[in-house]
């Protein structure tokens, strides 16, 4: 699908940052400062607490709004809804996307890893068209947030048209009796609490690969992250070792990308599926006893020694 076809774009809002983040990337790649002259219309489809009316809702949207491009949060319900999608309107869907952008030919083109993270592929998917759209998932935290001093809600709003499931529910716009009325709701979200808080916003990231080698050492690493005021991460193998790690703090395509301004890894062997959720980081430091491991052609400082020696120096001289 050639960029230049794309004149209305769909963003599914689940009440994450992530729809402004996607919006965001819209811009960057259809928008005014794109070059490409006229800009697409923007709609969101806000479903918040209305979970059970989300697939519906996007089904009904897509076939009356007609849009060429819809863009999904990688969250568990949109993991759910864009296969989904994908099947009823017999397009193509790019999930885990690390990148959108226009490729030299003037392609919409979708960047995801491939082989296991070891390599990033392009996907296409020409036979995209209006009412039969290209569909894309991305983890929150992949974009940049463009909101700025705004709210996300805010800066939604100032661009997009919005279509709002939670309100119309509400107010009994979706009749009673029709297959888009479930029979549960969101009714509130209560955040779980962790030792090192959250990777999210966090400023300091200390993160954990399977290199630690022990749940001893990954102990220690959390005690260091809640020293520095940070969060503490890990990587997929961290987790599926069972060290205590929790899911929602793993980065990379199965986990969250993060923006910190330091993030440091510790026995991370850097493979692509983990580097790319950290891109947007400011400073990337990492120590590997492994002169040759992959995550040092990501970062901006190194170093070449053994992680729990390190760990146990840094909290020495922290106290």
């Amino acid at each position: 699908m050639k960029t230049e076809t794309v004149r209305k774009i769909l963003i599914f809002d689940q009440g994450d940052p992530v729809a402004a983040q996607l919006l965001g990337k819209a811009e960057e790649v259809f928008g005014e400062g794109s070059g490409r002259g006229l800009r697409p219309e923007y709609i969101i489809l806000r479903a918040r607490r209305t979970y059970n009316l989300a697939l519906e809702m996007l089904d009904k949207t897509i076939r009356e709004e007609k849009p060429e491009l819809v863009l999904i949060g990688a969250t568990a319900l949109g993991e759910e809804a864009a296969p989904a999608l994908g099947v009823r309107f017999e397009t193509g869907v790019a999930a885990h996307c690390v990148d959108i952008k226009e490729n030299e030919e003037g392609r919409l083109t979708f960047v995801i890893p491939a082989f296991g993270g070891r390599a990033v592929g392009e996907i296409f998917i020409p036979g995209a068209a209006a009412g039969k759209p290209a569909i894309a998932t991305v983890k929150p935290g992949m974009f940049p947030d463009p909101a700025g001093g705004e709210s996300a809600d805010e800066y939604v709003a100032a661009h997009c048209r919005v279509i709002d499931v939670d309100a119309m529910a509400e107010d009994g716009r979706i009749p009673k009796g029709s297959k888009t009325q479930g029979a549960f709701r969101m009714t509130g979200v209560r955040p779980r609490e962790h030792l090192s808080g959250s990777i999210t916003n966090a400023d300091i990231i200390v993160c954990g690969g399977y290199g630690l080698g022990s749940e001893d050492v990954w102990n220690k690493l959390k005690q260091l992250a809640d020293r520095l005021g940070g969060a503490a991460a890990c990587t997929r193998a961290a987790l599926d070792a069972g060290w205590g790690c929790a899911e929602d703090s793993m980065i990379g395509t199965s986990g969250r990308a993060v923006r910190p301004k330091i993030y440091i890894g510790f026995g991370i062997s850097g493979a692509a599926h983990h580097t790319c959720g950290i891109t947007g980081a400011d400073t990337i430091i990492s120590i590997n006893n492994d002169k040759d491991a992959e995550i040092f052609a990501a970062s901006d400082y190194k170093g070449v020694f053994d992680a729990e020696q390190v760990i146990d120096a840094l909290l020495g001289e922290i106290g």
